[in-house]
C-alpha cells in the first residue's frame, strides 16, 4: 500500500486541524505516516473527494501510534462526489498524542481526496 499523501497543519484558532491531501496509487490504496508528531482530541472530521474522485465507498482510518482508530469507524463508506463530515459517537473520546497514520482503502487507481480533522 502506497500512494502519496501531503499535510498541512493549523493552529491559527483555538481549535486546531491537520489536513491531508492524497492521491491513491494503482490498487487505490493510500497510507502514510505523519512526520509531527501532534496531540489533542478529534471533534470533527471532513473528507472532499478531489476532482479526479475516489470510487464510491471509499474507506479511510486515521490510526494513531497505538493503532487504534482516531475516528472509530465513522470514516467509513465515503461518497464520490459531495464533501461530507463527521462527528465522534457521543461521549466518546478521541485523544491522540505522537505521530498519526492515515490509511485508506478502496478508493480507485490514482484518485484524489482530502480529509482534515478538527481537534482541540
Amino acid at each position: 500500500m502506497a500512494g502519496s499523501v501531503s499535510v498541512t497543519y493549523s493552529s491559527t484558532r483555538a481549535a486546531k486541524s491537520v489536513s491531508w491531501s492524497w492521491t491513491s496509487d494503482g490498487s487505490g490504496d493510500v497510507s502514510g505516516t505523519d512526520t509531527n508528531a501532534i496531540s489533542g482530541r478529534a471533534f470533527r472530521w471532513v473528507t472532499n473527494p478531489g476532482s479526479t474522485a475516489p470510487t464510491d465507498n471509499y474507506d479511510i482510518v486515521v490510526n494513531d501510534e497505538d493503532g487504534v482508530d482516531l475516528a472509530a469507524g465513522v470514516l467509513a463508506d465515503r461518497d464520490t462526489s459531495n464533501s461530507e463530515q463527521a462527528y465522534p459517537a457521543a461521549n466518546t473520546y478521541h485523544i491522540f498524542d505522537g505521530k498519526l497514520s492515515l490509511v485508506i482503502s478502496n478508493a480507485g487507481a490514482a484518485k484524489e481526496g482530502v480529509l482534515t480533522m478538527y481537534y482541540i
